[in-house]
């Protein structure tokens, strides 16, 4: 079992409005036992949770930063050869949360073996129940019955397999933003996402 706690998202004092639920993100704390296991998963079938070069987050030696640099060079390289850029950004709103159990459809497409698939849907059966810390206080523990836990090891790679997808719809969508043979119409960086295109109307 885990243990969730809020934690204020920005570094404004507490005090300087009336706080309401969303001001928080819940961090979900998990046994020891439970990091290991999932690092275990990771170490063994990481080839299943690759994503595209599109996506920036949740991979070794890649951050914002390169989604933000790589942004700059595409917007440097089309002005440079006097055309115009749009940019559009996206933030998905409590994604983590939000998440559903279509996430199985997508492991299964990435034909993750029927064992591991079948250890996930338990793991999350057993998981997903959670209680609140506050100070020193805890509530009752209650279900969970969407969504991937923030704190949780496997989390942000499930997230970004569930989203992976995304980048094949802008892909087949027919916007066309190449640099170098690349394509660049869309960007990500977890949950951030960075749309491109030559004209508005594409866009």
């Amino acid at each position: 079992m885990s243990y969730t706690v809020p934690v204020h998202k920005n570094n404004a004092s507490g005090y300087s409005k009336s706080l309401t639920v969303y001001d928080f993100r819940g961090i979900s704390i998990s046994p020891v036992l439970s990091k290991i296991f999932e690092h275990c998963i990771l170490d063994r079938y990481c080839k299943y949770f690759v994503t595209s070069d599109n996506q920036f987050g949740f991979k070794r030696e890649s951050s914002c930063a390169h989604a933000v640099y790589t942004l700059r060079s595409v917007v440097d390289y089309y002005v440079n050869y006097g055309s115009t850029v749009n940019v559009c950004s996206l933030d998905l709103s409590k994604a983590f949360d939000k998440m559903n159990r279509g996430l199985f459809i997508k492991l299964i497409e990435r034909h993750l073996p029927n064992n591991i698939l079948s250890i996930l849907e338990w793991w999350f059966a057993i998981t997903h129940v959670t209680c609140v810390k506050w100070c020193n206080k805890f509530s009752a523990f209650f279900n969970l019955s969407c969504g991937v836990r923030q704190g949780v090891v496997l989390s942000p790679y499930l997230f970004a397999c569930f989203i992976d997808s995304v980048v094949d719809k802008v892909k087949s969508s027919g916007v066309e933003c190449y640099v170098n043979m690349r394509y660049m119409s869309i960007l990500l960086c977890a949950d951030d996402i960075l749309l491109v295109a030559p004209s508005v109307t594409s866009l």
